[in-house]
């Protein structure tokens, strides 16, 4: 019995320190940032975890003395339905934009927006009214083929720009990261004339890359011909430097066989021998037939040397 009862004091002050301690202390993320509030009131140094880098437990007095107000520091999304906005040209589009947003300040936030809910409804409201940049653009400049032409980055930094100016006046706690279009479509009563100039703008382009591909095939066929024309007149040139070099060793050559017909001859008749006899061949001829007759003379010249000789030369 005894050892019972000190079991249940034991858990009853188990359960009593885990209550103090929840009513006493608290834990924020590092992904929030925390007010405590002291009945009701906060100043900056009732602001833990502002900077994103000191997270972690933390005491306080229990309720009803401070409360703790929790705010997530992470970026959020909120996207607004679509309505029709007056180009510059007086046309109407109709456009759907982002905005991407977070909050910077817990204390300053908890005085301005109380909570989440709040601020959406007035970033939405102020979003809305910075809309009005888009009468600042021709519909080309939103819709159109040509990227050059095309102006919706611009129009959204404009958006921005505006937007980030309007909260300037008041600190808010919210920092806007980025604001965007989503989507941009068209009345139907201007549809069909939007993409008649989309397809327009499309055939110029056509004819322009077309355009732009003949004049370069035409350089590239220019080009080829002067070349071609170059090479032409070297190869010629260099043809007839190399006419006239054998048109001169040839009257040399005429020349010397000139002087001495027979040798001439000789030589021809040696050159055709060489010519017939290179491919190891067999012939039945007439030995009196040009040029086989020198064989006539040549043979027997060999035949007839003294033994001596040939005896000598072999030894040589």
């Amino acid at each position: 019995m005894k050892t019972n009862r000190v079991l249940r004091w034991l858990l009853a002050l188990c359960v009593v320190a885990g209550l103090v301690l929840y009513a006493t202390s608290f834990v924020v993320r590092f992904d929030q940032t925390a007010v405590v509030t002291t009945f009701g009131r906060a100043d900056e140094a009732d602001v833990r975890n502002r900077d994103g880098q000191s997270a972690g437990f933390y005491f306080k007095w229990p309720w009803p003395i401070q409360q703790v107000r929790f705010f997530d520091t992470r970026l959020r999304l909120i996207e607004d339905r679509l309505e029709q906005q007056e180009t510059k040209d007086k046309q109407i589009v109709i456009l759907k934009t982002y905005l991407v947003w977070r909050v910077s300040d817990g204390l300053a936030f908890m005085r301005s927006m109380q909570d989440d809910e709040n601020a959406t409804r007035f970033l939405v409201d102020r979003l809305r009214t910075t809309r009005s940049e888009v009468g600042n653009y021709t519909l080309d400049e939103l819709a159109n083929t040509d990227p050059s032409r095309l102006k919706l980055q611009e129009l959204e930094e404009r958006i921005l720009v505006r937007l980030r100016q309007d909260l300037a006046g008041k600190d808010y706690g919210i920092s806007i990261a980025r604001v965007g279009i989503k989507r941009l479509q068209f009345p139907d009563q201007i549809a069909n004339s939007v993409y008649e100039r989309m397809r327009q703008t499309r055939r110029r382009l056509a004819q322009n890359a077309q355009s732009e591909g003949q004049a370069i095939a035409a350089g590239i066929e220019a080009k080829a011909r002067s070349d071609r024309d170059r090479i032409l007149a070297f190869a010629n040139r260099k043809a007839q430097a190399l006419r006239a070099e054998g048109d001169a060793a040839a009257a040399r050559y005429y020349e010397v066989f000139a002087r001495n017909e027979e040798f001439a001859v000789f030589v021809r008749k040696l050159e055709a021998l060489e010519t017939m006899l290179s491919n190891n061949s067999t012939f039945l001829i007439d030995p009196q037939t040009q040029p086989f007759d020198l064989l006539q003379t040549l043979i027997p010249a060999q035949t007839n040397a003294p033994a001596g000789h040939q005896e000598g030369a072999t030894h040589e």
